[in-house]
């Protein structure tokens, strides 16, 4: 029947995180930040529309390509887009992969007997399931799909469909022309109706070789199934009667048993290595809607899920991840994504949240260890995600079956690449988290709209000490520096400010300044925060240089009489400590309908001071 969902934990989407718990180590990487108003701060573009990212990994390097237009889905004249990065943390190389397409003066009758006149003006736009095949021989095809719509609410499928087109990727990430690989026949279009060859026309006889190796590839090409339409005979798995399966991915649990998944819960087996395929039926566990699914077999041998498990397909929100070792009975959901941005601009069907994710296709080579996914945010950003294999969280809950344990200690008294692995990072584009020389790290935020934001997920514990020492080197207006412990469920316990003006406040029962406790810039600092879940309470003491500052992890005791405080919220455990560079984001507003949304653009640049911190070593101690 297909895979399910066997695990109690379901979100909460009255917040943005749904309550799940941080899988241990995730870094989540904004790839393109949409810009209307400086587009050379983005890919160039100026489209605010940005969706439906793929990924692959090639000569050395991570590649997405996701699909643009100017400002609403299925509007405009849309073009893709493809980046790389050598480490999936710094992306650029912004090509226009297949640029604007204005469909050339003709008539066309498609299968349905609909008859079409275009009077050269009308352009079309791209829509693309997937973007990336390499073949045996080594050549790495990138494909799109031109189509248009007859109304903005329409997609450009089967009989709105142009054809997919298809151009070679090299290794030093330059790109080959481009050519029609397969023609939407049944849209009525033909050979001299087209703005491109058909790849037969190619000289390059390597990358007709590909091509014909991806046309009779049917577990690759079933990724075709909406656009193309039914009519095609490669598509095997042929849409129900009513609706449509969409977004097919695919996992193999032996060379002939692979397992699909499609948007809305759909799932089958075949047993035939993808010659044939069960009927799909609906796993009401695997609870969706829109939002897609990306299924894998990772590298420690067991398998995941990466999904929205919401029902609202308006609010795509949070973005986790189960786990299994058989590939079909799957557990332990934990947070990818949890973070919600403000839409910045206005457009029609800009769902909110993480959602589309991709990661790489089977076939395709993968790095060893990770498991990576490319997504949108808001149908606006698009995001890469690194979850660290195994995939693990920092929690049990009372049905957990296997232990799943994390540090009770944490003793880092200098920061580096490895170090900065075992965190849970979220790094907008005009943000920075970046280890330094002397074992510094830095937070950097210039971004109006978010902030950056760096978490340790550790064993719950119902006493914790955490000591932090750091430098705040800028903090502008709009920016703060905000210290939380947390429950697993991201509930606060305690929150540690850090205001422009140099004010120190925490956040009991109030938001109050800490005694007359003020900071300067570049001047270290020592932060000794004690938490008692069994009391709901809470010490906090602030040391600087000349007041017996001590070396993390073995703080010196202070003469200083500590004052208790109540907790911000009641927690039995605390699980996680969170440093953010924002106010927090709270409630989800799902009854609100984004389309549309803002009336007027979000606009502003990057923030030129924003904030600067330098984090020089924490201790925390759980009991």
């Amino acid at each position: 029947m297909g895979p399910e969902y066997i695990g109690e934990i379901h979100p909460n989407c009255d917040y943005f995180h749904g309550q799940i718990p941080y899988a241990k180590g995730v870094h989540l990487y904004q790839v393109s930040r949409a810009n209307r108003e400086e587009p050379e701060l983005d890919d160039g573009t100026g489209h605010t529309y940005k969706h439906a990212p793929d990924l692959c990994w090639y000569a050395g390097k991570y590649y997405i390509q996701y699909l643009t237009n100017p400002k609403d889905e299925h509007g405009g004249a849309g073009v893709s887009v493809l980046a790389s990065s050598a480490d999936g943390r710094e992306w650029g190389d912004y090509q226009i992969s297949f640029p604007e397409y204005r469909i050339p003066a003709c008539e066309v009758t498609d299968y349905k007997g609909l008859h079409h006149v275009f009077d050269g003006t009308k352009p079309a736009f791209m829509h693309q399931r997937m973007a990336f095949y390499q073949a045996k021989n080594g050549v790495m095809l990138v494909l799109g799909f031109y189509g248009w719509s007859p109304e903005m609410w329409m997609t450009n499928w089967d009989n709105y469909g142009i054809g997919r087109v298809v151009r070679r990727l090299y290794p030093d990430g330059h790109m080959g022309e481009i050519f029609f690989i397969r023609v939407n026949w049944q849209g009525g279009w033909k050979k001299e109706q087209l703005l491109y060859p058909v790849y037969e026309e190619s000289g390059d006889e390597q990358f007709k070789t590909a091509c014909r190796e991806l046309l009779n590839n049917p577990l690759a090409v079933q990724q075709w199934a909406e656009e193309n339409g039914d009519k095609d005979p490669m598509i095997l798995v042929k849409h129900p009667e009513r609706g449509t399966y969409q977004a097919f991915c695919w996992y193999h649990r032996s060379e002939k048993e692979v397992v699909g998944l499609w948007k809305h819960s759909f799932v089958s087996e075949s047993h035939d290595g993808g010659e044939s395929w069960e009927t799909p039926v609906k796993s009401p566990s695997l609870v969706m809607s829109g939002q897609k699914i990306w299924g894998a077999k990772t590298s420690d041998g067991r398998y995941a899920l990466v999904y929205d498990p919401t029902l609202e397909t308006q609010h795509r929100f949070p973005m986790c991840v189960v786990t299994s070792d058989d590939g079909l009975r799957f557990d332990h959901m934990l947070l990818v994504h949890g973070e919600v941005p403000p839409i910045r601009y206005e457009g029609f069907c800009k769902d909110l949240g993480p959602q589309y994710m991709r990661g790489i296709s089977e076939g395709n080579p993968r790095p060893d260890g990770e498991l990576c996914v490319t997504y949108s945010v808001n149908k606006e950003d698009i995001w890469f995600a690194r979850i660290p294999v195994p995939v693990l969280g920092g929690t049990q809950s009372a049905s957990d079956e296997a232990v799943i344990e994390s540090d009770r200690s944490i003793r880092e008294v200098s920061f580096d690449d490895t170090i900065l692995e075992r965190w849970n990072l979220y790094q907008p584009s005009w943000c920075r988290i970046v280890c330094l020389p002397a074992g510094r790290l830095l937070m950097e935020d210039h971004e109006p709209y978010d902030y950056a934001r760096l978490a340790r997920v550790f064993a719950p514990a119902r006493r914790i000490r955490v000591t932090l020492r750091l430098r705040i080197l800028a903090l502008a207006d709009g920016k703060s520096l905000q210290i939380e412990l947390c429950s697993a469920k991201h509930q606060t316990a305690v929150r540690i400010l850090f205001r422009p003006g140099g004010r120190i406040r925490h956040r009991t029962v109030c938001e109050l300044d800490l005694g007359k406790e003020h900071w300067r810039e570049g001047e270290e600092i020592e932060l000794a925060v004690e938490a008692d879940c069994r009391s709901f309470s809470y010490t906090v003491t602030v040391r600087k240089p000349g007041e017996n500052v001590g070396a993390v992890p073995d703080s010196p005791k202070t003469a200083v009489e500590k004052r208790r405080f109540p907790f911000m919220a009641a927690v039995n455990e605390i699980a996680e400590l969170s440093l953010r560079t924002g106010e927090p984001r709270y409630l989800a507003d799902v009854e609100r309908n984004p389309d549309g949304l803002p009336k007027e653009p979000l606009v502003g640049g990057m923030l030129k001071e924003g904030a600067q911190i330098e984090l020089l070593g924490i201790c925390a101690e759980c009991e």
